[in-house]
């Protein structure tokens, strides 16, 4: 089964120019540097990247530019010019660019190069790991030092893939001039011999890296990684289409709901256009309507006036110019006339002043919105993807750490078990076996641990203090004072929340002053608290009650 996983590797194309490809200057790698995410760059690329992004006052690190994971220094810290030369030499590109060029005969001499002089390489030397031509190989036998080198002919190399081992030496990450000789079988790591020397003097299982090389291509460790990292390249490459998919279906969502927007604006105008009609149509007829009978009012009284007119200037005539009798029949008859014509202008006096305004509904006031957005969550479903509830799923045990003390935290690290040792004031590290691998002393007792990126976690130490370590060279990075009893520990987002006595308290992880705090409610310690989000969070509120808060869902108690 091994052995089918191997010629299904040997059978893929044998070109790996992106693996042999900067990403940052789009060339093949020189001096080829990588960081604990295993992304390589060129040192002179990732050390002009890493000087021109921002640092913070106190800068601890920098962040891959393609995973964005956060590379932790540790040494030299306070000046980022030195921190690519700090990295770890990618030794395996460094043979695949040698491979590469041996077998298109593009190889150069290793030695005339320096000398700024370029001659084909026919040699390779497995000890100074470098290509020669044949006078450099003359030169190379004839010195005392290196007479003794093994030397191999590159058309041997080409010919023979066996002799591709003798382009793999790797040297020590901690130790850059020290090789890999050895290999830990307690801490399952390679190693050089200062390593084992220091690191490695009480492990039971430490043996040469040649006892363990052997066969390792076919090996069912190296068949069942292959198949594991295929498989997870097939759930991510699910992941990926199925967020590629619901970007497109979300656009697709937006621009259906850009369109209803528009939609009901024009509705909305051909509604209005329509209520605009109405309302004219309404204050036309008004108008129509209420002229007329002005104007019929006006009339009237124009021939009310007329008449008046009339008579008062027959009445006058007769006054000036008429003889008595004349005077006397014309006032009687006008006097006749008199209260038909009061009649008419009682009338009259009925008439209404007339004035016309408009009541505007107050719609703009009234519609403050068109509508509202909501945004739906779910989860998808994803075939041979998992899900795990924590709230509702059931626990396993796997193995047993014995550990002798009181008061133990820890977390999932990365690979790695990571616990805190209250009694012992240590912090120590296990692999995914629970063998035991580093361990490193504070100065307090720690009470809680949490993770705060991929590289560095912080321990809470009672009363007022906060450790934040790098796991991986397992060194202090800070201590941060704060003015709050701390004894459980949670970091998220950029906050650290703490829990002790009856409250939880909310933290600036870059200063240690307090955001916020709450009160538990109870009369009991609370030593313990975690949190998925801001607005949710979980803490023991009792010795054998546990409490989730949330502004967002449903609190609850659950009693052990």
């Amino acid at each position: 089964m091994a052995t089918s996983a191997v010629v299904k590797v040997e059978s893929l194309k044998d070109n790996f120019d992106d693996l042999l490809t900067c990403t940052i200057c789009l060339e093949t790698f020189k001096e080829p540097k990588y960081l604990p995410c295993l992304h390589a760059f060129c040192e002179s690329c990732i050390n002009t990247y890493i000087n021109s992004t921002d640092n913070y006052e106190k800068p601890t690190g920098f962040k891959c530019p393609l995973c964005r994971r956060l590379v932790s220094i540790v040494d030299n810290v306070e000046n980022p010019k030195t921190w690519a030369r700090q990295l770890p030499l990618n030794h395996l590109i460094m043979s695949m660019i040698d491979r590469k060029a041996m077998k298109t005969s593009e190889k150069l001499c290793d030695a005339c190069s320096f000398r700024n002089l370029s001659q084909n390489a026919v040699s390779f030397c497995t000890v100074c790991e470098e290509a020669y031509c044949e006078n450099c190989e003359v030169h190379h036998k004839t010195y005392k030092i290196t007479r003794n080198h093994k030397i191999v002919p590159i058309k041997d190399i080409n010919a023979d893939n066996s002799a591709l081992n003798f382009l793999g030496v790797f040297t020590c990450d901690e130790h850059p001039d020290e090789r890999i000789k050895i290999y830990c079988k307690d801490h399952t790591k390679p190693c050089c011999t200062v390593c084992a020397t220091v690191h490695h003097r009480r492990c039971a299982q430490v043996v040469t890296i040649d006892k363990v090389v052997s066969g390792v291509k076919d090996s069912t460790k190296a068949h069942d990684l292959m198949n594991k990292l295929k498989e997870k390249s097939d759930q991510i490459c699910k992941i990926l289409q199925n967020r590629k998919l619901n970007i497109s279906t979300f656009e697709k969502e937006i621009e259906a709901i850009q369109k209803e927007i528009s939609n009901l604006r024009e509705k909305l105008n051909r509604h209005l256009d329509k209520l605009e009609q109405q309302l004219k149509d309404e204050v036309k007829n008004t108008r129509k309507s209420n002229v007329l009978k002005l104007n019929y009012e006006t009339i009237i009284l124009s021939t009310l006036k007329s008449t008046i007119d009339n008579w008062k200037n027959i009445f006058e005539a007769c006054l000036f110019q008429g003889s008595e009798l004349q005077c006397l029949v014309t006032m009687e008859d006008i006097f006749s006339k008199l209260p038909q014509f009061e009649e008419d202008l009682s009338k009259v006096r009925e008439i209404r002043e007339l004035s016309v305004e408009i009541e505007v509904t107050d719609v703009i006031e009234k519609v403050d919105t068109l509508g509202s957005v909501n945004l739906k969550e779910r989860r998808p479903s994803i075939s041979g993807i998992k899900t795990i509830n924590f709230l509702t799923g059931k626990f396993k045990v796997v193995f047993t750490i014995n550990i002798s003390g009181q008061y133990i935290s820890g977390i999932f690290f990365n690979d790695d078990i990571v616990l805190t040792d209250y009694s012992s004031n240590k912090i120590v590290s296990h692999d995914p076996n629970g063998q035991k691998k580093e361990e490193l002393n504070i100065d307090d007792s720690p009470t809680d641990i949490t993770k705060v990126n991929d590289e560095t976690v912080a321990v809470s130490s009672n009363p007022h203090k906060i450790f934040e370590i790098n796991v991986e060279a397992m060194t202090l990075l800070r201590t941060l004072n704060v003015d709050v009893n701390v004894w459980g520990l949670c970091f998220v987002g950029d906050e650290y929340i703490t829990a002790q006595g009856n409250s939880i308290s909310w933290l600036n992880s870059e200063t240690g002053a307090k955001l916020r705090c709450c009160n538990t409610g109870t009369n009991t310690h609370t030593p313990f608290v975690t949190c998925y989000k801001s607005n949710k969070y979980i803490y023991t509120n009792g010795n054998n009650s546990i409490r989730q808060e949330s502004t967002t869902e449903k609190c609850f108690d659950y009693n052990i």
